[in-house]
């Protein structure tokens, strides 16, 4: 059984269109690491998987959690605290090619053991003029997004340079799926 560690809706719409059944558990918190973005990422996807709370009742299973960062110049753009500072954002991403990097961790419960992975695409966003921006701002589109924007979202504009769509909308969908498969043959399953 898949466990999806996440309050993110994306992660579980993309799960549903994978056709992945998984059922949702609170997360663990996430924690203030130190290191480069994608660093972060991944020490974050850790500590929700990690630390989702677990029960025996649960049976075995695979607890997946996940974390997405922005990043321009060496600088996390995570998620923005308020609309001003989602404005910032966008503002200072306007007009350049930035990475997006998205790691995941799959841990086998009740063992414990730990398989991860993080994928890293590269985006760029429009120059806008913050007039441009007021109807995306008040949308409120933008809250609970790295960087304040969505792939998918059309108001934002956002091009996919190189690398995975699911992966900057939330969730490296194709990576997961093997690393599930992987976790799952370690474990004696049927691999096909």
């Amino acid at each position: 059984m898949l466990f999806l560690a996440s309050s993110s809706p994306r992660r579980q719409e993309l799960l549903r269109a994978a056709n992945l059944d998984y059922q949702l558990i609170t997360p663990g918190p996430e924690v203030e690491g130190s290191g480069v973005p994608i660093e972060l990422a991944v020490q974050r996807a850790h500590s929700k998987a990690l630390g989702a709370p677990w029960a025996p009742e649960l049976g075995a299973g695979f607890v997946l959690g996940s974390d997405t960062v922005v990043e321009l110049g060496g600088v996390e753009f995570g998620k923005a605290a308020d609309r001003a500072e989602a404005l910032r954002m966008l503002l200072q991403l306007g007009g350049f090619e930035h990475q997006v990097h998205t790691a995941f961790a799959l841990v086998e419960r009740p063992s414990g053991r730990v398989v991860e992975g993080v994928v890293t695409s590269r985006v760029s966003l429009p120059s806008r003029e913050p007039s441009e921006l007021m109807a995306w701002l008040d949308s409120g589109g933008w809250r609970g997004k790295a960087g304040a924007y969505g792939l998918q979202d059309p108001e934002c504009a956002a091009t996919l340079i190189a690398g995975d769509r699911n992966a900057v909308i939330g969730l490296p969908v194709e990576a997961v799926c093997v690393a599930l498969e992987q976790c799952r043959r370690g474990l004696g399953g049927n691999p096909s």
